[in-house]
């Protein structure tokens, strides 16, 4: 048993070392002790699971980064181009309703096949999609084995690389915590709880010092314009603010020296489509910070679960009113709203920058789990955990970390600087 599977059991309230006896139904599982009975199909695409996916992320438990429109939109612009074929796994259980759904996938390379999560590097969550009587079915102990039964029904595959995983999937323990062999990811995500209402929460969140500089700023950024929080209704208005938001990123990502995201195949056209798309209806929230005439921060982010998620947020570099800090105006403006709307928790995802100290009491560790399947397998093992373990060795290391990111900025500014002069 490992820490987490220990872990696991205290969050369940169930017994790892459950047993079943000679009973064909636990009253605790529903199932005998050993193998759970559990039926399992795998899928390559994804269409055809459209109304089973969508009722189970209706009345089970998952993340934002495992709604259909989301896993359906990111396969279709950028998944194909990366040659990743799905691989979905859905467990079954004998009167045919679907227990789980894993949103796996394998990426087909020259010498390695490697399975992971749909959604690659923009779920800041992975972790299967569960039903609520999915812990009636399969106990913490048991599902090392039915884990082992999916990776022998899967396709060809050299290499097990799921990323990003929480200990928690909506109500429910996330059983992948159960698997030996996790590591901790190089960052975590962060959360809130909200309160009834923005006043008390924010009395309660920040020091006096800091009310009156927000105040302050937020007063000088007036003089410049009526302030204002605008969320858009209609598609092609959310659509504006999401381009304006991309022009305003890509500002932000060349003084980084980071590669622009929205220029990667298919990035553009998946998050355009997840924006307005009807399979993600409801999912996407656009909404920007006008300052008179000026659009002077943006925000995207996601609602579900009772939760606002904070996934991109940008700012108009060059605009006057970036002196006076128009993205934390608007993360304000956001979190007041997410309040009054009656979101419990406002969850900063991914990502351990300082600001978010300020607001989260909750910090969400996250796992990475690597599994070789044969020697072609063993031989990408080591690679790829080197990379692991030394970006998280210099994400952790503040002296390491601070001075990789100035050395990747001055690289982006010296990159920059020869572009304009050619």
């Amino acid at each position: 048993m490992t820490p987490l599977t220990s872990k696991f059991e205290d969050m369940t309230a169930l017994p790892a070392g459950f047993e079943a006896g000679n009973s064909r139904k636990s009253a605790i599982f529903g199932v005998p002790s050993g193998r759970p009975e559990v039926l399992l199909s795998v899928h390559e695409e994804i269409e055809p699971l459209k109304s089973v996916w969508q009722a189970l992320e209706k009345s089970g438990d998952c993340t934002p980064f495992q709604t259909y429109g989301w896993v359906s939109a990111w396969q279709r612009h950028i998944g194909t181009k990366q040659g990743v074929k799905p691989a979905i796994v859905v467990g079954w259980d004998n009167e045919g309703g679907a227990l789980f759904i894993l949103p796996l996938g394998i990426e087909n390379g020259v010498f390695c096949h490697k399975l992971s999560w749909l959604g690659g590097d923009l779920n800041d969550y992975n972790a299967p999609l569960l039903s609520r009587d999915f812990p009636r079915y399969v106990s913490p102990a048991q599902f090392p084995a039915l884990w082992a039964d999916i990776r022998d029904t899967l396709p060809t595959h050299h290499i097990v690389t799921l990323s990003r995983m929480p200990e928690r999937v909506g109500e429910q323990a996330n059983p992948m915590m159960t698997l030996g062999g996790l590591r901790r990811n190089a960052s975590s995500a962060h959360m809130t709880m909200l309160k009834e209402d923005w006043t008390s929460y924010y009395g309660e969140k920040r020091s006096s010092g800091s009310k009156k500089r927000d105040k302050q700023k937020r007063r000088k950024t007036e003089e410049l314009g009526a302030v204002s929080l605008v969320s858009p209704e209609d598609a092609e208005s959310k659509l504006r603010s999401l381009d304006i938001l991309m022009e305003q990123k890509a500002v932000t990502f060349a003084r980084m020296g980071v590669a622009n995201l929205f220029e990667k195949p298919g990035y553009r056209e998946f998050y355009r489509e997840v924006t307005t798309g009807e399979d993600a209806e409801g999912l996407v929230e656009v909404n920007h910070l006008a300052v008179g005439d000026t659009v002077a921060a943006t925000a995207w982010g996601l609602n579900h679960g009772g939760r606002y998620h904070y996934v991109l947020a940008s700012y108009d570099e060059k605009a006057e009113a970036s002196r006076f800090g128009p993205g934390m105006i608007l993360l304000m403006e956001l979190m007041a709203r997410a309040t009054e709307t009656g979101k419990t928790g406002f969850d900063f995802t991914i990502g351990d920058e300082g600001y978010k100290d300020q607001w989260c009491e909750i910090e969400i560790p996250l796992f990475d789990y690597v599994e070789p399947s044969n020697l072609v397998g063993w031989l990408n093992l080591g690679p790829r955990v080197a990379y692991l373990e030394a970006k998280r060795f210099i994400k952790q290391t503040p002296v390491l970390w601070q001075g990789f990111t100035r050395l990747r900025a001055a690289k982006g500014v010296f990159a920059a600087a020869l572009t304009t002069r050619a």
